[in-house]
């Protein structure tokens, strides 16, 4: 065995060069496979665990629901205490889509008033937002004030700074809020499918907010939506009155938002009548598609490995036709078909070895500078690679998996070695007769 790992590594070099230069581009061709496929599926893990990350900071691990309606203030009192006995916090939320109507200027100084529908409220006690949502360490400007204030007969909300920069708002500015239900109120269709007015529904007034802080979570799709609110002001605005309901669900936290399974069943179990979701169903198409994409990513940039794996095979066909009369002198002595077969294959599989070594370490080197890569091409290029408001995110994520790491490098050393069986078999099926006939 030592013999056949001695004539393979001799074999990797030519007699006046270092190193190979067909050699070379066979490592170089599993190097670049093994490098991008790190990378890439550190990016992809890193997204996912990006995204897990934002949506548990901007959910609950879990939520309770009444599929019939709202659900009464002592009903969730009564559902929050519940949830202490299985180690477990909860709060009453009031989560709705709204319009926001607000007014612009234009550089004459007229002034027009314009609606937002892309917009969903969010109601909950100013404490919880802050100790599980960390509401405050996200705070841009001003402060995390939520409710009304008799001091000054306002009512205060938290925007993000992009509905600051879409309304043209700042901190002490004041928006209007429609409840979508109230609107369809004022309005009936008629027999011949038109919209007219409602002569039966009542007069109401738009809800008036004032500013009181922005905020920026950083991840875009929740920012760009997302205001908060007071529990009295929201339940004013989307019921009858702020005493009708408590709350259109309870947003719950357990010990452990990656291993809920047992408390979420004991909790079906407990409220039977209601609708019990963690975090992972609630999002389950979102995340089953993060992973499909991964799946789909290996497989396709596998095939760059693939490539570099039929290299090796024409390099070795190239090297047992130089090498012919060498080979029949090995027979000739007394080594074997498989003796001479384990030359070659061992030949391949030290290039994938060398070259997936190198691409590992390749790998790590642009995973530990990817933002300054990102950052030097969007300067080259003029463009930003990355733009937050597609990929929620400020920088390029990435985490390094090693079990990822292991079954790449392996399923290259696989590959490459398995390039090497053809003209491995080709050069122990020679004859010693006919591989020294010009000798």
């Amino acid at each position: 065995m030592f013999h056949e790992l001695f004539l393979a590594m001799r074999y990797l070099k030519p007699r006046r060069n270092a190193v190979s230069i067909i050699t070379l581009t066979s490592i170089i061709g599993v190097t670049l496979g093994v490098m991008v496929l790190i990378v890439v599926m550190a990016v992809m893990s890193g997204f996912t665990g990006e995204m897990k990350s934002k949506l548990i900071e901007t959910q609950s691990h879990f939520q309770i629901r009444n599929p019939r309606g709202p659900i009464s203030d002592t009903e969730a009192r009564k559902i929050c205490n519940t949830l202490k006995k299985y180690h477990a916090e909860g709060t009453a939320v009031i989560q709705s889509p709204v319009m926001v109507q607000f007014t612009v200027s234009d550089a004459f100084g007229n002034t027009a008033q314009r609606l937002d529908t892309q917009n969903l409220l969010f109601a909950a006690p100013a404490e919880e937002l802050k100790k599980h949502l960390n509401l405050e360490q996200y705070l841009k400007s001003g402060m995390l004030k939520l409710g009304s204030s008799f001091e000054d007969d306002a009512h205060y909300a938290v925007i993000s700074t992009y509905m600051a920069e879409r309304w043209k708002l700042k901190v002490g500015d004041k928006f209007l809020v429609h409840s979508a239900r109230h609107l369809t109120d004022l309005v009936k269709f008629n027999a011949a499918g038109g919209i007219e007015l409602n002569d039966e529904s009542t007069a109401y007034l738009p809800a008036e907010f004032t500013v009181a802080g922005t905020y920026a979570l950083g991840k875009s799709d929740f920012d760009q939506v997302v205001f908060f609110a007071g529990m009295d002001d929201a339940a004013e605005l989307l019921f009858d009155s702020a005493y009708n309901a408590g709350a259109t669900g309870i947003y719950g936290w357990g010990p452990d938002a990656f291993d809920q399974k047992q408390l979420l069943e004991s909790l079906a179990a407990e409220f039977p009548q209601h609708m019990v979701i963690g975090w992972e169903e609630a999002n389950r198409n979102f995340l089953e598609v993060l992973a499909v994409e991964k799946l789909m990513m290996f497989f396709l940039l596998i095939f760059i490995v693939l490539v570099a794996a039929f290299s090796i095979t024409n390099t070795l066909i190239t090297s047992i036709y130089q090498k012919t009369r060498e080979i029949g002198l090995l027979k000739a002595i007394g080594c074997t078909d498989g003796s001479i077969m384990r030359i070659f294959v061992l030949q391949g599989f030290l290039v994938g070895l060398i070259g997936s070594i190198c691409g590992m370490i390749s790998g790590f080197l642009v995973i530990r500078f990817r933002q300054d890569i990102v950052n030097f091409a969007s300067m080259i290029s003029g463009q930003e690679l990355f733009p937050k408001k597609f990929y929620f995110f400020d920088q390029l994520p990435a985490q390094i998996i090693v079990s990822d790491v292991l079954f790449i490098v392996i399923s290259s050393i696989v590959l490459c070695t398995i390039g090497a069986l053809l003209p491995a078999l080709r050069a122990a099926r020679l004859q010693p007769s006919e591989a020294l006939r010009y000798e």
